[in-house]
């Protein structure tokens, strides 16, 4: 057993093998570690090993009352907080009853999605996740532009939308929204990283933001380079679930890495926003990015890809018609290459939106309003972090 994650499946065959994994993917997990048996053998395996889990999926097939005892003895080697799903044949509700008497967070008779899974694991006891969408944006490359395309797509929706916004600052290490918006926060997330075990409430989220002209709230991040936290996806979820309680939007600006705490944010976004460019390595890590996201369980219909610096030229440019030819995906968006425009910005520490109409302001405007028009003609597109279904 790999002790690294805490995903266990436990399968009568391979059958479920790839939801397993994808499963783990959404959680922010490299892969689960997969027993092919009964609970009564995953217990001895828990017990061996010295394994510690917290999430568990069984698929017991047509198997009913017989499993009961088993999953009594799996119960004996987990804590009280383990969520636990289980998949069979049988639509009968005395076994459902019987299930929920022993701690089963949810029984799925003949099928289930990887999104309902992850639902039902990222649930915490009591605490259902706010209604606040989840935008996330990542750029393709390093330099891409996504914190710039973040700032001002939380500005437009807080402003121009006038939707309760936050923008969180991910990037713990060269994280640049609060001095873009020449804030001089006391906090910011850096206080859930030091201390992730520590419960995130509504003193600790007004705590953790500062306010953007009245208008936007931000989350930074730490100012020191040397900051190497060890971020865990649960401590993530947490904080994004309570912020989700607050806001309407939360606003999430990802580094440009792949990590298990990553992969958790983006599987319970509500939109991700996808930024690149019209380069060689741009397109690249855009075709990588995208595939695992679509082996994650990300879907399609959350995607925006945007192009960013749309016009300018590169050594190794490439057009648009080869971007989506490798990448799989269609451009859902242009933002213009203004640069005049961007670093007028920068140097009055404001916004693109606060200088007046400009295309690229005006590009910015037309993000925000696909997704506030997305999120009226869905309602509620998907469950988000930390909600019960």
């Amino acid at each position: 057993m790999d002790p690294r994650s805490p995903v266990l499946a436990i399968l009568p065959d391979d059958a479920h093998r790839s939801l397993a994994d994808s499963l783990a993917a959404s959680l922010g997990y490299p892969s689960a570690n997969i027993i092919i048996g009964t609970p009564a053998d995953a217990a001895r395996a828990i017990s061996e090993h010295n394994y510690s889990t917290r999430y568990i999926f069984i698929d017991i097939g047509a198997r009913i009352h017989d499993v009961l005892g088993e999953i009594d003895l799996l119960a004996e080697q987990c804590d009280a907080n383990t969520r636990v799903a289980v998949l069979g044949q049988t639509n009968d509700i005395g076994f459902y009853r019987a299930l929920k008497d022993r701690g089963v967070s949810e029984y799925f008779a003949q099928q289930v999605t990887v999104d309902e899974l992850r639902g039902i694991m990222v649930a915490r006891q009591g605490v259902s996740g706010g209604a606040g969408k989840v935008i996330a944006c990542i750029g393709a490359s390093a330099g891409d532009g996504c914190s710039t395309i973040a700032i001002n797509t939380a500005y437009a929706l807080a402003a121009e939308h006038r939707k309760p916004t936050v923008l969180v600052d991910f990037d713990y290490q060269f994280g640049m929204v609060a001095k873009q918006l020449d804030l001089a926060p006391k906090y910011g997330i850096k206080d859930i990283f030091d201390h992730p075990d520590r419960g995130i409430d509504e003193t600790l989220v007004n705590k953790m933001t500062i306010t953007y002209r009245n208008t936007l709230d931000v989350v930074a991040a730490p100012h020191n380079l040397h900051y190497l936290p060890n971020v865990t996806p649960e401590a993530v979820r947490d904080l994004i679930a309570a912020l989700q309680h607050k806001y309407s939007y939360v606003v999430v600006d990802l580094p440009h890495l792949w990590s298990n705490w990553t992969s958790s944010v983006l599987s319970s976004a509500h939109h991700v926003v996808l930024i690149s460019q019209l380069w060689l390595k741009s397109v690249n890590h855009s075709a990588r990015l995208l595939s695992a996201w679509q082996r994650s369980g990300i879907l399609d219909k959350h995607l925006i890809t945007v192009i960013n610096r749309s016009g300018s030229k590169f050594k190794e440019a490439i057009s648009a018609r080869d971007y989506e030819r490798v990448s799989g995906r269609k451009i859902d968006l242009y933002i213009p290459n203004d640069i005049k425009t961007i670093v007028r910005a920068e140097n009055a520490a404001s916004t693109l939106l606060e200088l007046g109409n400009s295309l690229v302001a005006n590009e910015i405007r037309r993000l925000a309003d696909m997704i506030s028009q997305q999120d009226a003609v869905d309602g509620k597109p998907r469950m988000a972090a930390g909600e019960a279904r």
